[in-house]
């Protein structure tokens, strides 16, 4: 029984998952049509928690080429020196989610209906990818976009984490520039 709630409560979180919001900032009046270059910040990624067990030089590299993909399909030049820098972040947290049951049991005529409710508490870990755009010539943040997945149990391979990255810059910085 607790394995199917726990299994409705994480698909219920997927399900919340397809209608993602993309958190956008910018700096309002910057001339984002006039920039044609770019280079990465250093460090060009960069995790949180700062841990062993998260800072992949493997995820960094995908992370790298997903947007790097993505500015260059957007006609984005990436050459030193450049007009503006970018940085990623991957942010991996961990998220508690509250869950309340009623259910309605039925004792016999002489104890009659009753309702109890329970109560599960569901852990589960959601990681964030954040690209930043900085002005070359002042290290200012001038563009910020990001996007939030709930992680599987198992760790995926490579080929789907790359197409994860992939598809998640792309959700992204097809917001760049903004409208």
């Amino acid at each position: 029984m607790m394995r199917y709630l726990l299994l409705l409560s994480l698909l219920l979180l997927t399900a919340c998952q397809s209608n993602r919001l993309i958190e956008l900032d910018y700096q309002p009046g910057y001339d984002f049509h006039a920039l044609q270059s770019w280079q990465w910040a250093q460090p060009a990624v960069q995790f949180m928690p700062n841990a062993a067990a998260l800072n992949s030089s493997l995820d960094a590299e995908r992370i790298r080429d997903a947007i790097s993909e993505q500015l260059t399909q957007q006609g984005l030049l990436q050459s030193k020196p450049a007009q503006f820098e970018v940085r990623a972040w991957l942010i991996t947290e961990n998220q508690q989610q509250r869950t309340q049951t009623i259910q309605n049991d039925y004792w016999g005529p002489i104890w009659g209906p009753g309702l109890r409710t329970e109560t599960y508490d569901t852990t589960y870990t959601t990681q964030k990818l954040q690209i930043d755009l900085l002005d070359a010539s002042n290290q200012q943040l001038i563009w910020r976009g990001s996007d939030s997945w709930v992680l599987p149990e198992q760790q995926t391979n490579p080929e789907l984490r790359a197409a994860k990255f992939r598809q998640r810059a792309q959700q992204i910085l097809q917001h760049l520039p903004p409208q």
